[in-house]
């Protein structure tokens, strides 16, 4: 689909009334140099009607009700018309709105529209805006692309005062024709543009959202975007642990974890991100380096990073010679480094530091600094330290990356702020966002560095049967992929001493009945019987709610227990789940998503990531766990996905008892879904 002549007009024909004056104001604002055209039924200076025009035009914006909508658009495409803006609402977002989305659907045909129900798009490069409210910003010759879900937030981003470049800003609506995927292809595609940022609420096509991701990965384009709206649509599977566990707004993490995106929490944090992967691109490490004149300030980054996955290392020995002749005796050569002020007004000290932390190779090199308000008080002694910086990084081409940071978001004036970015440097405003945004660029280098694009395995369909095994059946078919179960043997009330007898003590007595998923919770579970009496007492206490029962092998050596589980989400298909379990996994918490396809090496950093971990390194002289196992098995159950994956609803192997290392690890429990 050719987007060219909607979002890079030569001629923009515009339909409405009051909202459409902004379109026409916004256009002349920026400096449009093509030809606007105005079509209204009854203004004297207006077309009124499609058919007067005097040719089709390159982009329309219908600032007009859904019905003329879809009537002048069908005479539009007739005529040759390149593109849309559908600002109306009523169509698919309301209850009598299908038809009329479907009437659009007709109307257009295969023309590219963005909307309904949206404001439109600002292209900053090309200096024309089809957008019916003020436009703030400048035009830019290379920029950032925004694209978002909503029209309020678009118009915050472009107010912000953060000195970010805006080339394009776009809004979304309902994504009818062209949603987030197909923009991020388009944008990323533009020279001019270097980086994407996007505020979602939902991805329409996954599998098309990580190609669309995947390319501009491949043209140097990084993203970085807000998703909005936490989900419970993936606890598909609510019998299960698992299904507890793995909500839609972690399966997202994962997803942009694994595609390399910056998923922020924040606009702030977002334009910080953005502005940094304007300047510099991703990040080719995570070491990082923050010098000022304050104690305090260097406590703060201090403090702030001890919670990031960042990299404060030492300054290297090369330069401390040259450092400590510049800074004095006094100074504490450490990382944050507080400068102290004995040579803030000495300029040829300052610049053999600055020159010196410069030469370090850290991924950015960051000046810390708040000035007063220019409105306000004497700011000489802050520009000419600045100015001082600035200069030292030109004198040193070979430098690396250099950020001017403030603590407060308002302490870096528009004069200082644009000052920075033609000296290449970029203005970090706000302490938290900034240290989150050198993070996020520093990530999105590794994650592009071990590309591994996920596989959506395709949900089966809702309207097939769910049975569940019962936990014998669940682990037999897991021994049959290779998981290791315990020896066990199904009995009533009569049998059970006999059968605990011919497994061995100590034993494990479980209630076996259909309606029953997690037993503990009914009383139903008897742990570490040493005995034949406390087999019959177990079993006694327990005929309230079965008349079956498993005896099992006790597993009493232990490290850690695990959960492992699949769920079986709307839109991702299956994923994995791995974590701390036990009867405590929805209480712990401690759990990562994984999707498909899985390498041993990204296991191996799943489990480094959960709190559980500790216990499987050897806690306080306890001895280490099985981790090798451990990540054997989660490969196994990986490929026992694929190999069911056309009717496996859902499964938990919990806990999975990772026992000492070398000693392998054991499905003690385990519930299979099957469709």
């Amino acid at each position: 689909m050719n987007l060219e002549r909607l979002f890079r007009p030569k001629t923009v024909a515009v339909y409405g009334g009051k909202w459409s004056d902004y379109v026409v104001e916004q256009c002349v604002k920026l400096g449009f140099s093509g030809k606007i055209w105005r079509v209204h039924p009854s203004r004297k200076d207006c077309f009124h009607s499609s058919e007067d025009l005097p040719e089709a035009p390159d982009a329309v914006f219908f600032g007009i009700n859904r019905e003329l909508t879809v009537q002048e658009f069908s005479t539009l495409r007739q005529r040759g018309a390149g593109g849309a803006v559908v600002f109306a609402s009523g169509f698919a977002e309301e209850k009598d709105g299908a038809e009329y989305a479907r009437k659009l659907e007709t109307a257009s045909g295969d023309l590219p529209f963005i909307g309904p129900n949206c404001y439109g798009f600002a292209n900053f490069f090309d200096r024309v805006a089809l957008w019916p409210d003020q436009v703030t910003g400048t035009p830019v010759e290379r920029g950032v692309a925004f694209i978002a879900q909503s029209g309020t937030i678009s118009i915050s981003m472009m107010s912000q005062r953060r000195s970010l470049p805006l080339g394009y800003v776009i809004s979304l609506g309902n994504q009818q024709r062209l949603a987030a995927e197909d923009l991020i292809r388009y944008c990323a595609d533009d020279e001019r543009v270097s980086a994407i940022g996007l505020y979602l609420e939902g991805i329409l096509d996954l599998p098309k959202f990580i190609a669309a991701v995947d390319y501009a990965r491949s043209l140097g384009k990084p993203i970085a975007l807000i998703k909005a709206g936490s989900s419970e649509k993936g606890r598909s599977a609510a019998n299960t642990h698992t299904g507890a566990l793995t909500g839609s707004d972690k399966l997202h993490d994962a997803l942009f974890e694994r595609l390399g995106i910056a998923r922020c929490e924040t606009l702030s944090s977002l334009v910080e991100t953005l502005k940094l992967l304007h300047c510099f691109g991703p990040l080719p490490s995570k070491r990082m380096l923050v010098f000022g004149a304050s104690g305090g300030d260097m406590a703060m980054v201090s403090d702030l990073a001890s919670k990031l996955d960042l990299d404060f290392s030492p300054i290297p020995e090369a330069e401390t010679a040259v450092l400590r002749a510049s800074v004095g005796e006094r100074v504490k050569l450490n990382n944050p480094l507080d400068i102290q002020t004995a040579t803030w007004f000495d300029y040829p000290k300052l610049r053999q530091m600055f020159a010196a932390l410069l030469r370090c190779d850290y991924a950015v090199t960051a000046f810390m600094v708040d000035p007063q308000d220019e409105t306000e008080a004497d700011t000489e002694a802050f520009d000419l330290a600045i100015d001082t910086f600035l200069e030292t990084l030109t004198e040193n081409s070979a430098s690396g990356n250099a950020a001017l940071l403030s603590s407060l978001p308002e302490s870096l004036s528009k004069a200082t702020r644009e000052k920075c970015l033609r000296a290449g440097v970029v203005p970090l405003q706000g302490l938290a966002e900034s240290l989150e945004a050198l993070q996020h660029a520093a990530k999105i280098s590794k994650a592009w560095n071990e590309c591994l694009l996920p596989e959506i395995l395709p949900a089966i369909p809702d309207d097939l049967t769910v049975r569940t095994l019962t936990e014998m059946e669940s682990k037999e078919m897991l021994a049959q992929h290779g998981f290791s179960i315990p020896k066990s043997r199904l009995a009533n009330a009569e049998k059970v001493s006999a059968a605990a007898e011919e497994i061995g003590f100590p034993v494990v007595l479980k209630a076996v009945a259909a309606e029953m998923s997690h037993k503990t919770e009914f009383g139903g579970v008897a742990l570490n019987l040493k005995n034949v009496p406390e087999v019959v007492e177990a079993a006694t206490a327990m005929s309230g709610i079965t008349e079956s029962f498993l005896v099992e092998e006790m597993i009493s050596d232990g490290v850690a227990e695990i959960i492992l589980g699949v769920s079986v989400d709307p839109q991702f298909g299956a994923t994995l789940t791995l974590g701390a379990g036990g009867i405590y996994t929805e209480l712990l918490q401690d759990s990562v998503a994984l999707l498909f396809p899985l390498t041993e090496k990204l296991v191996r950093q799943s489990i480094e990531k959960l709190r559980i971990n500790a216990l499987l390194k050897g806690w306080r002289g306890k001895p280490e766990g099985d981790t090798e196992a451990l990540v054997e098995a989660v490969l196994k159950l990986a490929d026992f996905v694929e190999r069911h994956a056309d009717r496996l609803a859902g499964c938990d192997i919990n806990p999975l008892i990772v026992r000492p290392r070398g000693k392998g690890v054991v499905a003690v429990d385990a519930l299979i879904c099957l469709k």
